[in-house]
């Protein structure tokens, strides 16, 4: 997907926005990636956007390895590219026709990636190698809001959904934590903006923003829904 000017700008302010919460998922799913790299590994963050994963990873390991970022989007990989200058090579590429080479990765990630195609994580990953994924539920992130847009959510899917391709694909699943968090914004306008910020509702409207700022008004805590899935490669697999 192609971001607008616009949407980038909304996408850059969403991410310095202060929220309350007792667990960030975004942690967990660093210090699962952090368990599995070794010195000499190479790393692929599908649908890197900014790079947030890979910059996470370079500030908090002291592990030598290769890293690379897949995006779809021109403008997130450029920004992406300056983010990590020197430390990832960035790609721009589509997740359903990755440029690599067979067997060519130790593990994979993907964090809030809802179009991931895991025949071919399975084919870039070395036999052992691992993959971890963090998506959102039903919900996507904003239960509240989810039920409020009912039959309007874009690519809502259950993690069940997930599981089931991975193990068509021949993975192994080794853990799968599901999460419901409560998550306090400072502003019903802080919400609108997130909303804006990624594919979430179809058709959104002003009606629809207006909507969120009146349920809101008081109380701008939201359900978060999120899950962490980390499977490997059998090895002896072709």
């Amino acid at each position: 997907m192609q971001y607008d000017d616009n949407v980038l700008a909304i996408r850059a302010a969403v991410a310095r926005f202060e929220v309350e919460q007792g667990v960030d998922v975004n942690v967990l799913f660093t210090q699962l990636l952090l368990q599995h790299i070794t010195d000499g590994c190479s790393l692929v963050d599908i649908g890197t956007g900014n790079g947030f994963v890979l910059s996470q990873v370079l500030q908090q390991s002291d592990k030598q390895f290769q890293l690379f970022g897949v995006d779809n989007s021109q403008s997130m990989a450029s920004i992406a590219r300056k983010n990590l200058v020197g430390n990832a090579t960035i790609v721009e590429a589509d997740a359903s026709e990755l440029p690599f080479d067979n067997c060519s990765f130790d593990i994979v990630s993907a964090r809030n990636v809802t179009q991931i195609d895991v025949v071919e994580i399975y084919r870039i990953l070395k036999e052992g190698g691992v993959f971890v994924f963090r998506e959102y539920g039903c919900g996507k992130g904003m239960l509240e809001i989810a039920d409020l847009f009912r039959g309007r959510i874009i690519r809502q899917r259950d993690p069940d959904y997930y599981v089931e391709r991975l193990l068509d694909a021949g993975f192994h699943i080794v853990k799968f934590d599901q999460y419901e968090i409560k998550r306090k914004y400072r502003s019903a306008q802080e919400l609108v903006s997130i909303v804006k910020s990624y594919p979430f509702v179809v058709g959104f409207s002003s009606q629809d923003e207006k909507l969120i700022l009146e349920k809101f008004a008081q109380n701008a805590t939201i359900t978060s829904d999120p899950f962490i899935l980390v499977t490997t490669k059998p090895k002896g697999c072709a």
